[in-house]
């Protein structure tokens, strides 16, 4: 309800943008901004719309949003919050804990390795961890490891049958068939370009 309620204020406030860039510069013809009504505004609109929405905001709501999917339909967000309740897990549980806790942190040593040795590879060429490759990526990551901790949780407890249990949201799955996609092509075209 929340959202629907941010929706509707935005929206309406992009009509306010609109209207106010509207009159301004029917008052102020020589001011030096645009009306968003004026032939200019509307071709602005038009043919910046994707290039507006692709912003690293929007792959990251992707990222964590597949990320929490897969947390939330893999059962490791119901482990952990009994496991802070103070309730008991069955054995099967507590074996995916300890497995999704050896993998994590098989994660973090190797990204201690690429950011915290002598010369870092995803440090910026003066050696400064912000701005750099791992400050780009950090939500990235962040996501990653969210996502992988959960389908070993799922896995390991045998709540995903061939990997499908996480992704009955079908948005979900269409979202990371995007991102690997995406990612392979320019893969493709980073070794041979």
């Amino acid at each position: 309800m929340r959202a629907v309620r941010l929706c509707f204020v935005l929206g309406i406030a992009q009509m306010l943008v609109i209207l106010a860039s509207w009159l301004i510069t029917a008052v102020m013809p020589e001011s030096s901004m645009h009306s968003l009504l004026s032939p200019e505004g509307i071709r602005w609109y038009f043919g910046h719309f994707t290039q507006n929405l692709a912003q690293p905001l929007l792959v990251w709501i992707i990222l964590l949003y597949i990320a929490y999917n897969a947390f939330q339909r893999g059962g490791l967000q119901h482990a952990l919050s009994s496991l802070v309740r103070g309730e008991r897990l069955m054995l099967r549980q507590r074996s995916a804990l300890w497995l999704v806790l050896i993998v994590v942190g098989a994660m973090l040593v190797i990204l201690l390795m690429l950011i915290a040795v002598p010369a870092p590879i995803l440090a910026s060429v003066t050696g400064e961890l912000f701005p750099s490759s791992f400050s780009s990526a950090f939500i990235p990551i962040v996501a990653f490891i969210i996502f992988i901790a959960s389908i070993t949780y799922a896995i390991a407890t045998g709540l995903v049958q061939k990997y499908r249990q996480p992704y009955q949201n079908r948005f979900t799955i269409w979202l990371l068939v995007y991102v690997l996609g995406v990612q392979l092509y320019q893969c493709i075209r980073f070794v041979f370009g």
